[in-house]
């Protein structure tokens, strides 16, 4: 991919060169072809001796060339004048295209290391609290130790959940693609079967609504973005509530009855580390506001498109459509 875009930038470079150099011999011989089919200047004398005719030939000969090359060289200052102004300005119109994704690519990484620096805080902060509170405590029986360590364990799981979903943003570009054909209806249901237990423990009904057709899909990737919609469904459904899984044409929905998502926090819901007001209230359930930019990404570097239609109160809709 790296050397694809090199491959590409250097192309449009060359093309713009190899333009310019084209248009720049045009122009050149156009202008010498007029110069050189001038007429030469006309003789003083009709009939003259034929070494006096030579001489005068040679003197016309000569005063065309001086005045071809003034033209010439004229000419030449002129269309290089015209070349550098409009060479400076496609050469900055390249150069904005250029640094443009650069400097998305700086901010997003810049962004990204103080988000993944604040999240990681967090824990660390918990961590550090829970055990020096222990540490001052004069005597620790041995309930009391199970529960810093339970505390720490938890602690480390939710690190460990964090730096796990942080390697998979990195390994994203690196994935292969590859596609199949693969009975939908298995697809899905081997993917459910695998949140059966966190929605039995939640007490949340999963419907599947995905008849027995034949797609051919890049099927790591859907999946791993099904399970994702899937977990969050499940995280942010009240219990005894139903998340349906529903295919419609080529479009993959996981309809939830839960909390929903407000207009202003849609647009940004699949930013890395974003989690909207509604969703940090919910203690444990928020996680780290990676899931659905790990999504995202596997989606379009797969071309899928994901979206999502929500009411804050009335549930969410998101759609993976392949």
């Amino acid at each position: 991919m790296k050397q694809q875009r090199v491959r590409r930038l250097a192309l449009s470079y060359l093309a713009v060169i190899m333009t310019l150099s084209l248009a720049f011999s045009v122009i050149i011989y156009a202008i010498t072809s007029v110069q050189l089919n001038r007429p030469l200047p006309p003789g003083e004398h009709a009939q003259q001796p034929p070494e006096l005719i030579e001489r005068q030939f040679s003197r016309r000969l000569e005063q065309r060339n001086r005045e071809t090359r003034g033209s010439v060289i004229m000419s030449l200052v002129v269309l290089n004048g015209v070349m550098l102004l409009v060479g400076y300005w496609l050469s900055l119109l390249l150069a904005r295209r250029t640094l443009a994704p650069i400097e998305r690519s700086i901010e997003q990484q810049a962004q990204f290391v103080s988000d993944a620096s604040h999240e990681l805080r967090t824990p660390l902060t918990a961590l550090m609290t829970t055990n020096e509170v222990a540490l001052r405590k004069k005597t620790l029986d041995d309930d009391r130790a199970r529960v810093v360590f339970q505390r720490n364990i938890d602690e480390v799981e939710q690190l460990r959940t964090l730096t796990d979903n942080l390697l998979q943003l990195t390994q994203v570009n690196n994935q292969q693609i590859e596609k199949r054909a693969v009975d939908m209806a298995e697809l899905v249901r081997d993917t459910v079967d695998r949140y059966q237990p966190a929605a039995d423990k939640k007490r949340v009904a999963l419907d599947m609504q995905v008849a027995s057709i034949t797609h051919t899909v890049a099927v790591t990737a859907v999946t791993q973005i099904l399970g994702t919609l899937i977990d969050n469904a499940i995280k942010y459904s009240s219990p005894d509530s139903t998340v349906i899984i529903r295919l419609d044409g080529r479009a993959l929905s996981v309809v939830d009855q839960g909390i929903g998502i407000a207009k202003k926090d849609q647009a940004k819901i699949f930013d890395r580390f974003y989690r909207s007001d509604e969703a940090r209230t919910r203690g444990q359930n928020s996680g780290y506001g990676l899931g659905l930019a790990i999504a995202k990404a596997v989606a379009d570097k797969n071309g899928y498109q994901l979206s999502v239609k929500s009411e804050a109160g009335q549930g969410s809709t998101f759609s993976l459509h392949f």
